[in-house]
Parts: structure tokens; C-alpha cells; sequence
């Protein structure tokens, strides 16, 4: 290994392959469990079944260090290791609720090393108060971190040489056994399986996260950490294969079970087991709280968490406030003092932790961004595969718990995202949704359309929106989260002097959106002419067959415009496009309005593309009382029965639950609409084809209608018959 990676960095005080991720990685991995609980995982589970809980749980490693590698190698990493991967893939929202439990995993892992560090001190000294034990170690360790990661990877040096004596001790007195032992085959005790075995097994294989969480104190991550990582696990592997099988075949199950320190009993040089126990209990606590503070000063960084949390004294960089913190968890957790109740904790909040960094590196090849290029390629399969195994195994350690990690996780989320936290780098979300939507046009486009499948997908010629503000409303509830909105705006004058202005008018439109959260997508054409303009935009919305299919704009009275506002109807119309046009109330007319919904029939095509409207409408709670009216003009009396009963059979087969009106009428029909319907909430008008094609000012046929309605009135006009 090279000298500019194989430790500290002389000029920079970065830490290299070996001392930053290798050695970090291997004591913690090889710590509390390895002395103190595997042979009683030995000795209930047997040779077998324990090599093959170890497979298990080096399998969950090896995908999620491969998924850990793959992102590394694409992106510098910064402080907080597997949350500043989760966050800069999928956004704070989901760091947070995955960066939140991890760092009480890591903070309650300190905890778990130094109650088997006192449990062991206790064998040599019985009067001893573990609690006591444990709290002064974490006092020592508190002083130790405080100085920063250097003074903890020159520590870990020392602490590695004393864990590699222990275990030289102990393979040196394995006896050689002649006859196949017990052990070979699993003799669970009462209350415990496979799988309550395995939850207090699996803290033993979760260290590969101590070299990634001090990411931000690697010279270069991104090959320190493959390197270090991958290494890490394939030396703790054989290792952890080679323990098992010695201690299966050197000690009877009898043994294994109530002795805790049964390779003291094995080794050549006994108290080295005590050193290396003490080393790697001790190591594990130092790495835990070197890398928990700076979880959490990552969080703290960006917001998720109180920004004083990353705070260091006195300008320092280092994380005092997260080590303090950190210490505190542990010391209430220290003096629980039960190791085998504190493993199944860290066991859930560590594999899901691994579950949504394999997820991350599967979605991250999956979705193809052209900008994800790690030098450690990994097929998305792997990672998902790894994502998999860790969400099984949760569930097959414990399911309520599960269930609770995977609550507790969505309530981080839900409340970050109710903060609304603005991240500032790009994420794999962007290009997630690039994917779903590529998909998705290209499959709609292939799809043969029908009305039946009708979706609301409106361009709402806006203009100013704050100037339209009911019928920007209005649009948003016809939308109904089925459908989609284009807010279209049409910026005129002379294209070279307006042109540059189109991408500020296209922000405001994205900053309204935003603020009132809609389901839409800014449109912004710049033209010399209004009508131009909206042909333009007529011709451009929309990406292949996902284009508007209605025309929202609003009612004008100018008499300037009333002209342009013709010809721009009558575009629309020729363009083949659904249209509605709006007038809103006048404000003190409000309160005098009955709470009615009033749809007048006249043809079938535009009569069931306003009844759906009107059914869109009432979706929403402040419409849903309204009454809904459908109303139908005949001129001769005998006809009423065949009428209603002909409506009658068109409502029950729209379904829509609607009061039906027959009204008989010489008058022209726009005089009994506007006394029958002055003073409705809403009332919905068809538009004649011919009103429209043979008038200079084909808007002018309404202008008196229009006047005499009080409440919102849209002037409909339908190419398709919207039927069900």
C-alpha cells in the first residue's frame, strides 16, 4: 500500500486507506461480541447454523459495502457518512429519517461496547459497579475525541496490536480434536431461534459504516473507502469463520452456553484475551463516539437538526456540543446495563441503515443519470438485493419492532418535510422522476386514446396569475389531482426587446406554483401579437400525446381587447381544444349567492363535459355541499315527461347524483338561464359552434348573460363527448 494512503496524512492531517476506514472498520468489527457472545452463539445455534448466521449477515456487509463503494467512487463524500449519502441522493427529507437513527444507533453503540467492557472487568473484579466502569470509561473516551480524529487513529494503532495478540494467543492453545463434537447441530435454548440468535449476532458485522462516517476526515474517500471497506470484511470473515468452527470444536455446549469468556479457557497466553477484549470493547466505544458526532454535525449542517448541535468550542471544527450529546445517550443506555436488550436496538437501526444505502446505489445505477460515473461499478440488482435482505432479515428478527424502526423512520421524514428544507445540491429524485416520466410518455403515447380515459389536463391562459387568482382556484379543483395544469402566460412585444425577459416571467409563474402548490408546470411565450401567442403556446405545450386538452381563460370586458379576445376563442376552438371561459363574481356579490351548481343541457357534447366538471368541482370540500342542478329548455309542454325521463337515464348513467330541472320555455334560452340562475354559485353554460365561427366579436352573444349572472360562470365548449 502506498505511504500517502496507508495512514495520516503528513501535510494535510487527512487520514488515509489504512488508519481513516481499515483499522476503524476492523476494531469495531471485531469487538464486544467476538469475546463475549459467540460462543454462546456457538453453542445454541452449532458449527452449521452459526457459519451460516455469518453468512448471512457478511452477505448484508459485502452487498452494502459494494453499494457503499460504487457511491463513494462517484462522489466526493463530506462529513456524516452513510446520512451525506442517503441526503444527496435522495434529498434531507429521507437523510433525515434514515441520519437520525443511525446516529442513536452509533450513540447507543458506545454504550453497547463499554457495558461488555465492564461486564468483562467484572469477571476479574467482582466488588467492581459495572455502571461506574463503564461511565469512567466514557469520561476517558469524552477527553480522547475531544482533540479530533488524529489522536484517535494514532490511538487505534496501539489498540489493533493488542487485538492481534489476543487473537494469536488464542489460536495458538486450539487444541486438535479428533471425533466430531455436539456442536455441530443447533440446540436452541428456551425462547431463542434461529433468529433471536442471529439479531444478537449481527452487532458483530456492523462496523463497516466507522470508516464511512469519518468521510469527512479522509484524504480521499472515495478510494479509501472501497479499499478499506472491502478489506475490513474479508479479514473479519475469516476470522469470524475461523473462531466458530474452533470454539464448536474445542468446547462442549455446556460451556459455551455459561461461559462467557470461554476462549480465556483456550488461549495459550490468557490474560492477552483479557488485553484484546478490553482493546476491541474499548476501540469499538472509541470509534462509536468518534463517528456519532459527526452524524449528527452533519445533520446539524443541514438543518435537520438544531444548527448548535454541530458546534464545536471556540471556533473548532470538531464536534464538542454532538460529543457531549452523544456521551449523554450512552450513559443513560450504560446504565440500562443489559448488552443482550441493547443488541436488537442497534441490530434495527443498523440494517436499516444498510437497507437505504443499497437502495440509494440501486436507484442511483438504476435511474442512469449521466452524472453518476463511480469507478466501482455495481449492478443495481446487488444493492437491491442487499436492500432486500436487510428489510427480510428485520422482519424475521422481530416484526413489531421492525415495524416500529420503519414508523419512527417515517415520522422523521414526514416532519422534515413539513420544514420544507431547501437542499442545495442535487439528488437522485430529479432523475428518478426523469425515468417514471420517460417511461410514462413513452407507454401513453403508445396507448390508443379513448374518452373514457379523460384526464383534466388544463392550460390556464393566467397572464399575471395574481390578477386570476378564483380562476386559477377554480382550475386547481377541475384538476382534482387527476389531471395536470399548464399556467401558460403570453409576454408581448417586439420578441428581440422581450425575449430576455421570458426567463424571469417564467420564475415568477414557477415561485407562484411553488407558494400555492399546485400540480402544474410554468409556460411562458413571448409574441408580438396576443392571438400569435397563444397559438404558439397552443403548439408547443405539452411533450408528445400529453398535451392540454382545455383551454381555461378568462372573461373580458375591455372593449380594446374584445376583438383580439374573439379571435383568440375562435383559435383555440380551431385548434380542436376543449374551452371554458371564466368570469368571477364581483366580491360583494359573495354573500348573496345560493349554494347551487347549475349545468344547463342543451347537447349531449357539451352537456357531459361540463357535468364532469361540475363532478370535479363538488371533490372538494368547500363545493361538496352545493347542489347540483342539471337544467334542460323545451319549448312545448307535452314533452316534459320524455324529457325528464330521458335526463333521468343520462344521470344514473354518469353517475353523478344531480337534481334534474325541465323548464318550459318560449323566451330565448340566454334570458331563462340568466333568471333562472342569477344568483347561483356556479353555473355552467354551453357555448353554440355558430355563435362563435360567424362573429366578428363571437363573445358578444354572452356579454348581456354574462352581466346578469352574480356568481362564476364558465362558458364551456367541448369537441368530445366525454361519456362513461
Amino acid at each position: 500500500m502506498a505511504n500517502g494512503t496507508a495512514g495520516a496524512a503528513a501535510g494535510d492531517g487527512k487520514l488515509g486507506t489504512f488508519g481513516g476506514v481499515f483499522v476503524p472498520n476492523v476494531l469495531t468489527i471485531l469487538g464486544v461480541v467476538m469475546f463475549l457472545r459467540i460462543g454462546w452463539v456457538v453453542g445454541s445455534a452449532g458449527i452449521w447454523h452459526a457459519l451460516v448466521i455469518l453468512a448471512i449477515a457478511k452477505g448484508i456487509t459485502i452487498l452494502t459495502s459494494l453499494s457503499l463503494s460504487a457511491v463513494s467512487t462517484n462522489t466526493r463524500l463530506g462529513a456524516g457518512g452513510a446520512y451525506f449519502i442517503v441526503s444527496r441522493s435522495l434529498g434531507p427529507e429521507a437523510g433525515g429519517s434514515v441520519g437520525l437513527p443511525l446516529y442513536f444507533a452509533q450513540a447507543i453503540s458506545v454504550a453497547f461496547y463499554l457495558v461488555g467492557f465492564s461486564e468483562s472487568l467484572q469477571l476479574l473484579l467482582p466488588q467492581a459497579d459495572p455502571r461506574l466502569v463503564g461511565c469512567v470509561a466514557l469520561a476517558a473516551f469524552i477527553g480522547i475525541a475531544w482533540f479530533g480524529a488524529g489522536i484517535i487513529a494514532r490511538t487505534q494503532y496501539v489498540i489493533l496490536a493488542a487485538l492481534a495478540l489476543s487473537l494469536i494467543s488464542y489460536f495458538a492453545g486450539f487444541p486438535l480434536v479428533e471425533a466430531p463434537p455436539a456442536t455441530l447441530t443447533p440446540a436452541y435454548p428456551a425462547g431463542h431461534g434461529f433468529w433471536t440468535v442471529f439479531a444478537v449476532f449481527f452487532p458483530a458485522v456492523t462496523g463497516i459504516m466507522a470508516g464511512v462516517s469519518m468521510s469527512g476526515d479522509l484524504r480521499d474517500p472515495a478510494r479509501a473507502i472501497p479499499m478499506g471497506t472491502l478489506g475490513a470484511v474479508g479479514v473479519t470473515l475469516v476470522v469470524y469463520a475461523a473462531i466458530i468452527v474452533s470454539l464448536g470444536l474445542a468446547a462442549s455446549r455446556e460451556t459455551l452456553l455459561t461461559n462467557n469468556l470461554v476462549m480465556l479457557d483456550l488461549a495459550r497466553i490468557p490474560p492477552l484475551i483479557y488485553v484484546g477484549l478490553w482493546a476491541a470493547t474499548l476501540s469499538s466505544a472509541l470509534a462509536s463516539l468518534a463517528a456519532a458526532p459527526r452524524t449528527l454535525q452533519a445533520l446539524a449542517q443541514d438543518r435537520v437538526v438544531p444548527t448548535f448541535l454541530g458546534r464545536g468550542f471556540r471556533g473548532s471544527r470538531e464536534p464538542h456540543i454532538g460529543i457531549l450529546v452523544s456521551a449523554g445517550i450512552a450513559a443513560v443506555c450504560i446504565f440500562a446495563g443489559n448488552l443482550d436488550a441493547i443488541a436488537p436496538v442497534i441490530t434495527m437501526f443498523f440494517l436499516a441503515t444498510y437497507g437505504t444505502v443499497n437502495l440509494v446505489a440501486g436507484l442511483e445505477r438504476l435511474v442512469g443519470n449521466p452524472s453518476y460515473r463511480p469507478t466501482f461499478k455495481v449492478h443495481w440488482s446487488l444493492s437491491f438485493l442487499g436492500g432486500a435482505g436487510c428489510v427480510s432479515v428485520m422482519f424475521l428478527i422481530h416484526a413489531p419492532s421492525t415495524i416500529a424502526a420503519i414508523v419512527v423512520m417515517a415520522i422523521v421524514f414526514i416532519l422534515t418535510l413539513r420544514r420544507h428544507l431547501r437542499a442545495g445540491w442535487g439528488d437522485v429524485r430529479s432523475g428518478l422522476w426523469f425515468t417514471v416520466l420517460r417511461f410514462g410518455l413513452i407507454r401513453y403515447s403508445a396507448s390508443r386514446p379513448h374518452v373514457r380515459n379523460w384526464r383534466p389536463v388544463f392550460l390556464v391562459l393566467s397572464g399575471n396569475p395574481q390578477e386570476r387568482l378564483p380562476m386559477i382556484d377554480f382550475a386547481d379543483a377541475f384538476e382534482a389531482s387527476r389531471g395536470f395544469l399548464f399556467l401558460g402566460q403570453v409576454v408581448k412585444g417586439d420578441e428581440d426587446d422581450v425575449v430576455a425577459l421570458q426567463p424571469r416571467f417564467r420564475e415568477h409563474l414557477v415561485t407562484f406554483i411553488r407558494e400555492h402548490e399546485l400540480s402544474a408546470a410554468p409556460m411562458v411565450v413571448v409574441a408580438d401579437d396576443f392571438v400569435k401567442g397563444v397559438t404558439t403556446m397552443l403548439q408547443t405545450t405539452g411533450v408528445g400525446s400529453f398535451q392540454p386538452d382545455t383551454v381555461l381563460v378568462g372573461w373580458s370586458d375591455d372593449l380594446v381587447k374584445r376583438a383580439t379576445f374573439g379571435r383568440a376563442v375562435r383559435r383555440v376552438l380551431e385548434m380542436q381544444r376543449n374551452l371554458l371561459v371564466h368570469e368571477a363574481p364581483e366580491p360583494g356579490e359573495k354573500k348573496n349567492l345560493r349554494p347551487t351548481i347549475d349545468v344547463w343541457w342543451y347537447s349531449r357534447d357539451n352537456g357531459s363535459f361540463m357535468l364532469t366538471l361540475a363532478y370535479l368541482l363538488r371533490l372538494r370540500s368547500e363545493w361538496s355541499e352545493h347542489q347540483l342542478r342539471v337544467l334542460r329548455i323545451i319549448r312545448d309542454a307535452d314533452g316534459i315527461e320524455e324529457a325528464r325521463t330521458g335526463m333521468a337515464a343520462i344521470m344514473v348513467e354518469q353517475r353523478v347524483g344531480a337534481e334534474v330541472q325541465i323548464i318550459v320555455s318560449t323566451e330565448p334560452p340566454l334570458d331563462v338561464i340568466g333568471r333562472t340562475s342569477e344568483h347561483s354559485a356556479v353555473c355552467f353554460v354551453g357555448m353554440a359552434v355558430k355563435s362563435i365561427a360567424d362573429s366578428e366579436n363571437p363573445m358578444g352573444v354572452y356579454e348581456a348573460l354574462v352581466a346578469k349572472l352574480k356568481g362564476n360562470v364558465f362558458l364551456a365548449k367541448s369537441w368530445h363527448d366525454l361519456q362513461y
